[in-house]
């Protein structure tokens, strides 16, 4: 059996918010072990890079990869809860019967609850890596 389907046998009998946070662990983990992968393959290039988006050249790598990622997955679970990335359908026609109208309106309000609960997800998500990022340079 191999390890990743020990991880999915394990990660199928968690559930609710418990699945939710080990996933957050393991993608927080999973993005920290590819970020020290980077610094030592591509040190010297992510260092001019960072020196490029802060104006400084004094940043440490590592810490700027996580305050990047951080970032961006912090924005684009804001964006998710705000409803911005929502896709928009533009029609001339508006619905012929109030059923239509009630079931597009349970639908479109389970699509939000959905949407809002993954940008939630996401900006948590984002929160430890940003913080990773200030602890590695203050410590």
């Amino acid at each position: 059996m191999s390890t990743r389907s020990v991880v999915f046998i394990q990660l199928k009998n968690i559930s609710g918010w418990k699945k939710a946070i080990t996933i957050m662990v393991f993608f927080n983990i999973l993005i920290l072990v590819i970020d020290l992968i980077a610094v030592v393959l591509y040190g010297t290039q992510i260092r001019l890079t960072a020196a490029w988006i802060f104006g400084n050249e004094d940043k440490t790598t590592l810490s700027s990869l996580l305050f990047i990622e951080g970032a961006l997955i912090i924005g684009t679970g804001a964006l998710l809860a705000g409803g911005y990335a929502e896709g928009r359908i533009q029609t001339s026609k508006t619905p012929s019967t109030a059923y239509v109208t009630e079931k597009l309106s349970k639908q479109r309000a389970e699509f939000r609850e959905n949407q809002i609960s993954t940008g939630l997800l996401l900006m948590v998500m984002g929160l430890p890596l940003v913080i990773m990022s200030i602890l590695s340079v203050v410590v």
